[in-house]
């Protein structure tokens, strides 16, 4: 034990002196620029950070956003998609994006001796796509095709009702990707538009990933992206209030012979934000790992399922905690009742060796989350996003050391106390009986509701 806690102090020193090293802030043109050193590899990683997302999109326009980022190597004013793709490959260049409510980002990531060719490219499609309408007709139907297909895909459909259904009250219910009917309207023109928004109004910053020699993307950025500094970021959004739901929906799909549970909330600000430290040992004990609280009470002793975990995460403005679980048919009322005890049991007092443990693997795999470059690069984006110091990097393991068993407890409570929970059960029609006898109010939804 004693060698365990010097190697995470070790480790906390070890954090710092590299962020201090490593971790540089620059100014290219007025655009903030973060710089992780690595001379260890000729290897290069960009992530540009754009300081909006979904949440500005009209909701006659849901999914524009993403199918903007998704789509812009579909071809230029100058190549084809075939074309793109093709130099792409060829530099092994590797290109991806990701949107949320409140930001996306979009990666870049290859070889030092291909990041010139790479980045020139990126830009070209950022300041030239043309989203032709025969290749974005394609790209569409297959977005389509996949959303109508989720009723054989129980469970990604029943995250995503549970997502619509616990955040129903609040501005960020709607998903990202849009609807069959939202994106059916989208159109090249739309796509455009949004993307010259992004280009030309949306706050950008930088990150980046390798050698010194990696500056010379300076010119790039601002002759090939043309991009400049913006002022214009995400405006402040209210806060989401703490509203308790115990409604229990079922989703009804056809034939569905196993239930797929989501128990969970909407967080404010202050409980996702606040002390993220105590929020992430909350969702590890109760449901992280093999030697969690559930996984121990629901699959271990009971057999009630082979797979159920926990989670609680914030954004900038609001945060979700979720329990995410399925059974069989005739266990459903059973299986609920076994983590409603686990949760109440462990909000008022936590065993020793449990609680001991699980320190010890949250750290471990702390640790072993920042050793990816990527990751790491990540993780700043991350703390700059929510406007939270570098700092909580190496403070982390000394702040978990502190948590008391006792305020632990009262963390379990505050975010997964079932009375604050919306529990969302997807499978048969007939499951409604069951539960109206384990004493559950039910509310039937259809699942076409959520496509």
């Amino acid at each position: 034990m004693k060698y365990l806690i010097l190697l995470f102090f070790i480790t906390s020193l070890h954090a710092k002196n590299f962020i201090e090293t490593n971790v540089k802030t620059l100014n290219w043109q007025g655009i903030e620029v973060v710089w992780l050193k690595d001379e260890k590899f000729p290897t290069f990683d960009i992530m540009v950070y754009f300081g909006d997302g979904a949440l500005s999109e009209k909701k006659e326009k849901l999914g524009q956003t993403q199918l903007m980022f998704n789509n812009i190597s579909l071809g230029t004013t100058r190549y084809t998609q075939k074309e793109i793709v093709d130099a792409l490959e060829f530099f092994g260049t590797s290109y991806a994006s990701n949107v949320t409510h409140e930001y996306s980002t979009y990666s870049v990531s290859g070889l030092m001796a291909h990041l010139e060719p790479s980045l020139k490219m990126v830009c070209h499609m950022f300041q030239n796509a043309t989203y032709p309408k025969a290749e974005l007709k394609k790209s569409k139907k297959r977005i389509i095709t996949g959303l109508e297909s989720l009723v054989t895909s129980h469970s990604e459909l029943a995250s995503r009702a549970f997502r619509e259904i616990s955040l129903g009250k609040t501005m960020y219910k709607n998903p990202v990707g849009g609807k069959i009917a939202t994106i059916k309207s989208l159109h090249s023109k739309d796509l455009k538009k949004r993307l010259n928004f992004f280009n030309n109004k949306v706050y950008k910053k930088i990150y980046i990933r390798g050698p010194k020699d990696i500056f010379k993307i300076k010119s790039i950025f601002k002759n090939d992206c043309g991009w400049k500094a913006s002022k214009l970021t995400q405006k402040k959004l209210p806060a989401i209030k703490q509203a308790n739901n115990s409604q229990l929906y079922l989703v009804t799909v056809p034939s569905a012979n196993q239930a797929q549970i989501r128990i969970g909330k909407v967080l404010t600000k202050d409980q996702a934000t606040v002390d993220q430290t105590r929020l992430a040992f909350a969702s590890k004990y109760i449901g992280g790992g093999f030697t969690s609280r559930l996984m121990q009470e629901v699959r271990v002793k009971r057999g009630l399922t082979y797979s159920i975990g926990a989670y609680a995460a914030g954004q900038r403005y609001y945060g979700r905690s979720g329990i995410i679980t399925f059974t069989k048919n005739k266990t459903l009322a059973q299986t609920l009742n076994v983590i409603s005890k686990t949760i109440e049991d462990n909000s008022s007092s936590i065993e020793e060796k449990f609680f001991n443990h699980s320190k010890r693997y949250i750290k471990g795999n702390y640790i072993m989350s920042l050793e990816s470059n990527t990751g790491f690069m990540n993780t700043l984006m991350m703390l700059d996003h929510q406007g939270r110091p570098y700092d909580e990097l190496y403070n982390f393991t000394s702040k978990l050391e502190k948590i008391s068993s006792h305020e632990l407890a009262k963390k379990i409570k505050d975010i997964y106390s079932i009375k604050d929970q919306v529990i969302v059960v997807l499978g048969s029609k007939s499951l409604k009986k069951q539960l109206v006898k384990a004493g559950y109010q039910v509310k039937l939804v259809n699942y076409k509701r959520f496509l």
